[in-house]
């Protein structure tokens, strides 16, 4: 392949790289926000009912707190079996796991690309490559509801560096 060729095609490559990581990166925010969320809609009212149960254990009323002591069960064995906030965890840990490896993209196109020559370009390329490809076969799947906000975030432009959109625009 011919060197201005070649670093064509590098860059075509950084760009994928970085759409991808773009796109990983924000479903996982995505899909770790909501199961924070669940952790925290089912993790509270679980404890209030236990403490509730305890308070009304000195009651009178036995029913009312084998209700309560119930209901905590069922939503603490739910969030137990669930794990929602390790779900959320995981999901946050590859969103950021994509995002270093999106800028790492950026900037091997943007400052270190020009600088190198063909062998060194090919080689980081192939780097980049192979942690974009080690990411997508140990990060969680990320469920289509997130992805699709993530493409919809994108595509409207609300994942854009400021500075980016000014280039695109003409401004410098």
């Amino acid at each position: 392949m011919e060197p201005d060729n070649l670093k064509n095609a590098v860059v075509d490559e950084t760009h994928r790289i970085e759409e991808d990581a773009l796109h990983s990166m924000k479903g996982h925010f995505n899909a770790g926000s909501l199961w924070g969320k669940v952790h925290l809609i089912m993790g509270i009212p679980s404890a209030i009912l236990a403490g509730w149960a305890g308070i009304e254990a000195f009651s009178d009323n036995p029913q009312l707190t084998a209700i309560l002591a119930l209901l905590s069960a069922a939503l603490t064995a739910t969030v137990t079996f669930l794990k929602p906030q390790a779900v959320s965890d995981n999901h946050r840990n590859a969103g950021r796991e994509y995002n270093k490896l999106k800028n790492k993209a950026r900037r091997f196109r943007e400052i270190e690309l020009p600088g190198l020559v063909d062998e060194e370009a090919k080689q980081f390329i192939n780097d980049l490559a192979d942690q974009r490809d080690a990411l997508n076969s140990m990060s969680p799947d990320i469920p289509r509801w997130a992805y699709n906000k993530a493409k919809t975030d994108i595509d409207e432009g609300r994942a854009d560096y400021n500075v980016d959109v000014e280039k695109k625009n003409g401004a410098n």
